[in-house]
């Protein structure tokens, strides 16, 4: 599959964790995902970083992302988004995170991600 960078984090975040489809999250990670945050980076190895979304899937009876705003840079590699997830933990409750998050794609798979957290509602 050869996809642009904007594609690549658009099946991410739209196929990845809206349909719940681990096997192409092992398609679209790359062999380490480093994931920045202000202050500090983790790098994940491939097989860390498709447990991470395992995990988080597991945590949710419901999760999906809508994008309503995605930013292709002009280097291909760079792709910033800003989000919404509303979501239902397995408890029952119900809630809504948004947030941005810029992704870095090099030769159809993610390797890095910056994000600074999120806040719980949904964008103004």
């Amino acid at each position: 599959m050869s996809c642009t960078a904007r594609e690549v984090v658009e099946l991410y975040n739209l196929v990845v964790w809206n349909d719940r489809d681990v096997v192409l999250a092992e398609e679209l990670l790359g062999d380490n995902v480093i994931r920045h945050e202000v202050g500090e980076s983790v790098v994940l190895t491939h097989d860390e970083a498709v447990q991470r979304v395992v995990d988080h899937l597991e945590m949710f009876d419901e999760i999906r992302f809508d994008l309503s705003l995605v930013v292709a840079g002009d280097d291909g590699e760079h792709v910033a988004i800003v989000y919404q997830s509303p979501m239902t933990l397995k408890d029952g409750m119900e809630t809504t995170i948004g947030s941005m998050e810029i992704f870095r794609v090099v030769d159809g798979r993610i390797t890095e991600v910056w994000n600074c957290g999120y806040k719980r509602g949904v964008w103004a």
